[in-house]
């Protein structure tokens, strides 16, 4: 099982059953001869994909706030730790 990451976030490949239940779904599309049923088929996954196109990249983009928030508060506690030193050797 094949582990990618993106953003620090590890993406776990679909478990077998997922795959097998989509395999058979598209199985189902190919087989049917009602073009009319499948052309809405396909415009309401068209819509579909928008909307979560558009919610996972408002997600991503609240991801990478709180990231770069977080980065930020640690670098200020470093710097404040070397200010500290700093003024320890000077006293």
């Amino acid at each position: 099982m094949k582990i990618t990451n993106f953003l620090n976030i590890d993406i776990e490949p679909a478990p077998p059953e997922l795959e097998l239940e989509i395999e058979m779904q598209c199985r189902e599309i190919m087989k049917s001869n009602n073009l009319d049923n499948i052309k809405r088929y396909c415009t309401h996954m068209v819509r579909k994909k928008f909307d979560q196109d558009i919610f996972m990249a408002s997600l991503l983009n609240r991801l990478i706030e709180l990231e770069a928030d977080r980065v930020v508060k640690e670098m200020r506690k470093e710097n404040q730790k070397i200010y500290t030193l700093k003024r320890q050797k000077k006293s």
